[in-house]
């Protein structure tokens, strides 16, 4: 079963195997082109990761947004998908965020995920577009 979630930088052994998770997600599973799939915003930002044993089986990142943190490459291991651990994650980042001072979580939710987002308070702001191949909807969580 899926452990505590870890906060760690670019620079943690735990990275690569958020990396290797986020190919196996959005590059092997949706067809994301392996050259966005890591940005520049890797360096920078906080990732967090869930283990199962040794292996990363979930992950996602917060990055400084003006005033907002903004979630960002969220993925969970197929076969964990619906137990609870994105949920999980999602807490974290809303605690996170609460502790930093954030006015709220912004993220771009594929828009077969948008509905996971509503139910932890998200809301929809703007048009649906296009985001290496996949419809996509910016989403944004004000923090109380």
């Amino acid at each position: 079963m899926a452990g505590e979630i870890l906060a760690i930088r670019a620079d943690s052994p735990l990275y690569a195997g958020a990396l290797r998770l986020r190919r196996e997600v959005f590059v092997d599973e949706q067809a994301v082109p392996a050259d966005i799939e890591v940005d520049e915003l890797d360096a920078v930002a906080e990732h967090f990761v869930v283990l199962d044993g040794a292996e990363v089986v979930a992950t996602m990142r917060l990055v400084p947004y003006g005033d907002a943190l903004k979630v960002g490459r969220v993925a969970v291991r197929k076969a964990l998908r619906g137990a609870g651990v994105g949920r999980r994650l999602m807490e974290e980042a809303l605690r996170v965020a609460a502790a930093r001072g954030a006015r709220a979580l912004v993220l771009s939710s594929q828009l077969s995920a948008a509905p996971f987002y509503r139910k932890l308070g998200f809301v929809e702001e703007g048009p649906i577009y296009d985001e290496a191949g996949i419809p996509h909807v910016r989403m944004i969580r004000p923090i109380r």
